[in-house]
């Protein structure tokens, strides 16, 4: 769900989508994940991966994807974390709620914290519930490291229990936020929180 020309410019390799190791998916809904595209994405780059939840890969069994290209985390709610080595780069997931909770439960809605090199790492949450309920049991595997940046949904800075997870739980030097409105919320315009809100749109990371 992306405007067409950045739709035909993935589709075609182009910069700055070039040369991609891995795609990663946080959960198989269609605002996040197209199987049909991802498989034919696939079928074009044959060294590029896909890392995704279960409930993604299982619905690109119908485009015969080959199984060297895809990794799977199959992730149960309040299981522990899981890690794999992909392509020299360090992967963990951790199941998360969907927004919405308990209203979405079978979904699994992934973090992900990809870890590249020894000196960066990047995490994105999908849609995530903001409950902190949800994060505190799993403090020792935010602590292990510190998260370069992190991609939470908007809505995390739009409440104090969303920010004291952002701030105070997980562990992260930078977040910009990700998910937001066509009609960015005041709130957001108004705080110096940094997002994403443009098709296109270009941060740097420090």
């Amino acid at each position: 769900m992306v405007p067409e020309a950045m739709h035909s410019a993935i589709m075609a390799g182009a910069p700055p989508y070039d040369n991609i190791d891995a795609i990663v998916i946080s959960h198989a809904h269609e605002d996040h994940f197209s199987a049909y595209d991802v498989a034919e994405y696939l079928s074009k780059f044959p060294d590029t991966v896909l890392v995704a939840p279960q409930q993604a890969i299982d619905m690109l069994k119908e485009y015969r994807v080959p199984k060297q290209q895809l990794h799977a985390f199959n992730l149960d709610f309040k299981a522990a974390p899981e890690q794999q080595f992909i392509k020299g780069m360090q992967i963990s997931a951790l199941r998360i709620p969907h927004a919405g909770w308990p209203g979405r439960k079978d979904v699994q809605n992934l973090i992900f914290r990809v870890q590249l090199g020894d000196n960066f790492s990047a995490m994105h949450m999908g849609d995530a519930d903001p409950d902190d309920s949800h994060y505190l049991p799993y403090e020792a595997f935010w602590q292990e490291q510190m998260t370069s940046v992190n991609f939470p949904p908007y809505w995390f800075f739009m409440s104090a229990e969303g920010r004291d997870i952002l701030y105070e739980i997980l562990n992260v030097k930078k977040h910009i936020g990700v998910h937001v409105p066509k009609q960015v919320p005041k709130y957001l315009k108004d705080s110096d929180y940094r997002y994403f809100s443009t098709p296109g749109e270009v941060q740097s990371i420090e």
